[in-house]
């Protein structure tokens, strides 16, 4: 199956569930219909495309889709990863898009934020995209082959796990900036 919910025939992309994603499927075609199977079980039916190069989605399949991106984006270890920049953005997609785990890698990730700071973070990210290989681990060895992390004390961990997820967003700077620019401009 394709990593984009989708199952490759006859030239043709046909959608399936996203939770079906990366699962051994069957796809069964005559002249109207491509049924698709997960074991016994059929997940999807489309009618037959002739033509090529012609991506056929349900819309249903779709909307699951921008639902589980919609919640992945409210996951606050997410939005926090998020605030370092549009790197991360990029790096997010990426991971989606080979199917890694998001939480596994966000959690790594923001523990190398803690050890190295925000801008050898962005470095790393930046330099394991350049090269296509996507991952924390990626990421890890970049920083400790070619930099020194910021401190050598990782933050505390508490007994009460969920207080060990509690993370600050990084402050966009352009905005202090611009309320101190204007305090200089009413004031001066």
């Amino acid at each position: 199956m394709h990593k984009d919910f989708g199952v490759r025939f006859d030239a043709n992309v046909y959608t399936v569930p996203p939770w079906a994603i990366g699962k051994q499927v069957t796809l069964k075609a005559d002249n109207l219909l491509v049924s698709i199977y997960l074991k016994e079980k059929l997940i999807a039916c489309h009618q037959r495309c002739w033509e090529r190069q012609q991506r056929l989605e349900q819309p249903s399949h779709l909307q699951q889709v921008k639902k589980i991106k919609k919640r992945l984006l409210q996951d606050r270890q997410v939005i926090v990863f998020l605030s370092v920049g549009e790197v991360a953005l990029q790096y997010l997609d990426r991971l989606s898009a080979l199917r890694l785990s998001i939480k596994k890698n966000i959690t790594s990730l923001l523990r190398l934020r803690d050890e190295f700071g925000d801008t050898s973070l962005i470095y790393g990210l930046q330099k394991s995209l350049e090269k296509n290989v996507i991952g924390a681990d990626y990421v890890r060895n970049i920083l400790y082959q070619e930099m020194t992390p910021i401190t050598n004390h990782l933050p505390v961990h508490l007994k009460q796990e969920d207080l060990n997820g509690i993370r600050l967003t990084t402050p966009a700077l352009a905005e202090y900036d611009a309320i101190a620019l204007k305090r200089r401009k009413d004031h001066g």
